[in-house]
Parts: C-alpha cells; structure tokens; sequence
C-alpha cells in the first residue's frame, strides 16, 4: 500500500507536489482542473512540475472534474466535454500518469430519464476509455453516490466494459452511497485505486481521518484483506496538516505502530 495526495487546483500545482513530499506521501493524483492545473497550464509549467516530481522520487496519478458530464443531455456539449477530456488525458500523460480516474453523471435525474442517462454514461466511458489508452493511460471509473450511478448500473457498465474502479469510500458512506461493505462485496476485484476520507455519514464532506462517523480502523482492516495498491486522503481543509495527521493514522492502522515509528526516523531525521 502507498499513500498520496491530491493537490488543490487553486493553488500552484508545483507547490502542492513539494508540500506532499515534505509531508512523506509516496504520489501526487493530480486533478487536472481550473484555475491552476488546466491541461493548458500544465503544459506550460510541465518542466517544473517533473523536476519537482522528480525531486521527491513520486509517482503520478490523475484525476478530473467532477463537474466534466458524461451523460450531457445535449449531444453537441458532450462532444466539447469529450475534447476537454482528451487535452487533459494528453497533459497528465506528459507528467507519467498512468492512471486517470473519472466520475459518474452528477447532473439531477429530473434532466432526462434513468435509462437514457445510463445508456449514454456507458457509450461515453467507452469512448473516454479508448482515448485515455491512446495515451498510455489507464482509465478508472469512480462510484458518486446512488443517485448519480447505482451498484446495479455499475454492474451494467462492467458487463460492457472491461474497466477498473476508484473505489471512493467516503462516496460509498453518506446517505445516499449504498454502503462501503455492498461495494466491497461486488466489486473489490474492480477496485484499481482508493480515496479515503471521513464524513458524518450524511454528506460529503471530505474530512481528515478520524474526524467523522466513519468506522476508519474497520475500513481499513477491511480494505487489507484485499487490497494493497495506492491509496489518495483526499482531505480538503485549508489547514494541511490534517493531511499528515491522516497520513500518519493510516500508516499506524495498516503497518502497525513500531513501522510508523521506524518510517518517520527515515522520512524526518533529527537536523544535527
């Protein structure tokens, strides 16, 4: 298991990748996303961005807008948003992303009928799909919430395509996410990446570890069982630390606490 971060895309994304690796994440997801890291600036400052990538030995993952359809009720938008995710596919592809993590439809189901939007969710997965490998990028499919893309819909998806899933398990525990232990038990052989982050199990909240009404230590027991590949602490707070403060509780929770100990030796020697 190795752990990452996500940058915000408010601030400077080469300054976002240094402040992960002083904190001792193992990769960056990058979101690709406005202001500060559209496919457009990435390019633009993509030398700086390695070498600090560089520097602290990460690796890349990447992630999109949440807000980017892929069920857009008018044909002509799709395509302008099919675009933006290509140009986006290409710059994390230039930093050494190997994997890309998309989201379901988030657009009220009032817009347009259940099964249309289904129907056009899997055609345009399956387009994004091909133009990611394209790339050399792998891509991945994160579960939202029921009324965005229920278990049986993902089922559907994955009977038309073969396809991972970013398992968000903050997603999978609100209200309206279906359970963290119904998308284990249908999908854990899918799950190619995790987000973990905590909540009040009502809204999405993104909160640090340990800060919510999430049973973390099961999660993460659970998790265990089956899964040893990157995890992202997708924390939003404006305070970072809780980021490290995650960091740490995951290590602790999955190596135990003498490795902790013995990790951060290494990662942050006493200065003489």
């Amino acid at each position: 298991m190795i752990i990452g971060a996500m940058n915000n895309p408010k601030n400077n994304l080469s300054d976002e990748i240094a402040l992960f690796g002083e904190m001792g994440f193992d990769f960056a997801e990058i979101t690709v996303e406005a202001p500060g890291a559209t496919p457009e600036k990435i390019m633009q400052d993509r030398k700086k961005v390695l070498d600090t990538l560089h520097s602290y030995n990460f690796g890349v993952l990447s992630h999109y807008p949440w807000y980017f359809s892929v069920a857009h009720p008018y044909a002509s938008i799709q395509k302008a948003i099919d675009a933006e995710f290509d140009r986006a596919f290409e710059s994390a592809a230039s930093l050494g992303a190997k994997k890309a993590t998309i989201h379901t439809e988030w657009m009220p189901n009032s817009i347009q009928e259940r099964p249309v939007m289904v129907a056009k969710t899997i055609d345009t997965i399956k387009r994004l799909h091909k133009a990611a490998a394209e790339h050399g990028v792998e891509l991945l499919i994160e579960n939202f919430s029921y009324s965005s893309f229920s278990i049986k819909e993902f089922k559907s998806l994955f009977s038309e395509l073969e396809i991972g899933m970013t398992f968000d398990v903050g997603h999978a525990s609100v209200a309206s996410g279906e359970g963290f232990d119904n998308y284990v038990a249908q999908f854990k052989k899918r799950m190619k990446h995790v987000h973990l982050h905590d909540n009040n199990k009502q809204q999405d909240q993104h909160l640090p570890l340990g800060a919510g009404k999430i049973d973390i230590p099961k999660v993460v027991k659970e998790l265990k069982s089956f899964y040893d590949g990157t995890i992202t602490l997708e924390v939003h707070s404006e305070d970072r630390s809780y980021l490290q403060t995650s960091r740490e509780k995951l290590e602790i929770m999955w190596y135990g606490k003498a490795h902790h100990e013995r990790n951060k030796e290494y990662l942050f020697p006493e200065k003489k």
